[in-house]
């Protein structure tokens, strides 16, 4: 299963983009049944209101790229209320990790995913440097970290040896994911400010 933080939305390909149709079903569902699962869990932690945030600017995202969006999902979109959330930069870093080492590249962009990410960064830092960005914004302590691109290959690098494998076909793909593990070694390699 693989969720992507909203704030990469902008970034994601078409193909992983609309695969959300599908992942987000798996999502709903872990958050039902209160399933624990070792590649979500940080997503599953965040309860409903990150599902809900991060379904209606799907829903966005793909109306403005003009892709399909069935009755269902524009129905349930409009179905229920958030407040809005910084997604722990390390869950952004990891996607964008992940999707260097897969050789995808961002949608509609020069930008480099080490770029990327730091833009992610740069604008968490900002959001909280503000007083008050907006009255239902919540933000997130995870915005004091530092990257540069020696921390990044490393931690690109180490992602790479632990946990992805190469398929049938020689892609490489996720195995055994454990984002708890990842963040832990990400928080002890990233800087503090």
């Amino acid at each position: 299963m693989r969720i992507i933080p909203y704030e990469l939305y902008p970034y994601a390909s078409d193909l992983a983009l609309c695969a959300l149709r599908k992942e987000f079903g798996m999502y709903d569902h872990c958050l039902n049944t209160c399933k624990n699962n070792k590649a979500m869990q940080p997503f599953l932690d965040m309860k409903r209101n990150y599902f809900y945030l991060s379904f209606d600017l799907w829903v966005l995202e793909m109306q403005q790229r003009k892709h399909y969006i069935n009755s269902f999902h524009l129905f349930y979109a409009n179905k229920h209320k958030y407040f809005l959330i910084n997604t722990d930069f390390i869950l952004i870093l990891e996607c964008c990790i992940q999707w260097e080492i897969k050789g995808f590249m961002p949608y509609n962009t020069s930008l480099s995913w080490f770029l990327v990410a730091l833009k992610c960064l740069e604008q968490q830092q900002e959001a909280k440097s503000q007083t008050n960005p907006h009255p239902n914004f919540v933000p997130t302590s995870s915005t004091n970290y530092y990257l540069d691109f020696c921390i990044y290959q490393k931690l690109l690098l180490w992602y790479k040896q632990t946990f992805m494998q190469a398929n049938e076909k020689g892609n490489l793909k996720p195995k055994q994911l454990n984002m708890e593990e990842v963040k832990s070694y990400f928080q002890t390699q990233l800087k503090r400010i």
